[in-house]
């Protein structure tokens, strides 16, 4: 009976209200400001989207969860590949602190690489199978990068040696240092001569987690009066089992209904919700 009545919830929402949610993509920008100022037929249209970093832990008490690799090495490691920032994704598609593929996290049975926890728990499985078939540590790092078939077949390339010379100069330097996870704060909207927009929101990252805030406040103008056209108001937050899997629990307010509802995390996050 519970699954058929989440069945039909789940049907209802589908054909009551779809959307895309793109401020749930805006957290994987890199840290910095962003602007976008255009205009279409109708409005002039401005979006200032700010990405920064939070300090989330110390690398040391990451690194009491590596054990069979020199925590050192890791910890210079993280620094050459994402200078300790959970959430860097490199046009590869590697992702997070160790820059992992979830294709290779997958096979150490790793979640989600945005969770420093289980990025570095995957990388250091990773070491150990690479010292593994490789037998030295200089196989083994130059393969995290250049990839084990390769290394087997061919030995260490350039692109290994300099990869292993980098880590390696990062191990020696390596100090305790922070680890930083995104906080992202933005504003949109539209304008034209009747008509004004303004969308505000922010959102920052925390282990499986994500936490977001909307507001939206549009307004007409006729016969030289300006009135509220609407205010909208949601918070939410995003879970993430997996790293390419996710669902949000939400809740809103507009001048027109209350919303509730779930989303399910796909390449473009498309969202599914239900209102009252």
């Amino acid at each position: 009976m519970k699954k058929l009545f989440f069945s039909f919830f789940l049907l209802i929402a589908l054909f009551t209200f779809s959307q895309k949610v793109d401020i749930y993509n805006k957290i994987f920008y890199k840290p910095g400001l962003h602007m976008e100022l255009y205009t279409d037929s109708m409005f002039l249209n401005f979006e200032y989207i700010f990405l920064t970093k939070y300090s989330y832990m110390d690398s040391s008490e990451l690194l009491k969860y590596v054990w069979s690799q020199d925590r050192t090495l890791i910890g210079g490691q993280m620094y050459v590949e994402s200078n300790y920032y959970t959430h860097a994704i490199s046009s590869s598609h590697a992702i997070g602190l160790l820059q992992m593929k979830p294709v290779v996290a997958s096979d150490f049975g790793i979640g989600n690489l945005f969770n420093p926890i289980d990025n570095i728990t995957g990388a250091t499985a990773y070491h150990s199978y690479l010292y593994r078939i490789l037998k030295s540590e200089k196989a083994q790092i130059a393969a995290y990068y250049q990839g084990p078939t390769s290394v087997l077949n061919s030995g260490i390339n350039s692109s290994g040696l300099n990869y292993y010379k980098k880590v390696k100069k990062a191990q020696k330097n390596y100090k305790n240092t922070k680890i930083y996870s995104p906080v992202l704060i933005g504003i949109q909207g539209a304008v034209s001569q009747d008509f004004f927009e303004l969308n505000s929101y922010s959102g920052f990252s925390y282990k499986n987690l994500e936490f977001y805030s909307t507001q939206n406040f549009s307004f007409l103008k006729k016969e030289n009066k300006t009135t509220i056209n609407n205010i909208d108001l949601n918070v939410g937050l995003l879970y993430f089992p997996k790293t390419s899997f996710s669902f949000k629990v939400c809740a809103g307010f507009s001048i027109y209904d209350l919303k509730f509802g779930i989303l399910f995390n796909s390449k473009y996050r498309v969202g599914v919700y239900m209102s009252l």
